[in-house]
């Protein structure tokens, strides 16, 4: 009988812990290539006629553009672009970049655009469909140009 009624005082003995949670303000952004590279060479050149656009060589098809915030409030998503430069000094300016957004208009490049806004906290990663092609005049001399792209997120 002792081991009975021992066993229905245990049965009720209840305890209490706290528990907290300490998340961290955190933003992520990430880019599903790490370049971006108009190889004329193996694209037909010269076009039928100016001004002509070029899909990128790599990579062969559009770059996934995936952006995180647990903050709250406003954000935007801003693109700064350098001219292309080759190394023998000739430039082809960052508007002959163009990208679209999710399938969007094409939009020049540079030197600094807003690629979007919104607001936080995301539900998650949300995925963007960015896509790029370099319009070229006829008037570019041969060479190999490099740019870069700077990608920054901040709160509005």
């Amino acid at each position: 009988m002792r081991y009975w009624a021992m066993m229905l005082v245990l049965s009720w003995a209840l305890a209490q812990v706290p528990i907290g949670v300490n998340l961290p303000e955190g933003t992520s952004l990430s880019l599903s290539a790490e370049e971006v590279v108009f190889d004329l060479t193996q694209s037909p050149y010269p076009p039928p006629s100016f001004p002509f656009a070029y899909a990128p060589s790599s990579p062969q098809g559009p770059v996934t553009l995936r952006l995180f915030t647990n903050l709250e409030g406003g954000f935007a998503l801003e693109v700064e672009a350098s001219p292309l430069l080759s190394e023998g000094g000739a430039q082809i300016p960052a508007s002959q970049v163009e990208y679209r957004l999710n399938g969007g208009p094409w939009i020049p490049l540079g030197p600094k655009v807003v690629l979007l806004t919104g607001t936080g906290p995301t539900a998650g990663y949300q995925s963007y469909v960015l896509e790029f092609r370099l319009v070229l005049t006829g008037q570019e001399v041969p060479g190999v140009y490099r740019g870069s792209l700077l990608f920054t997120l901040s709160r509005l």
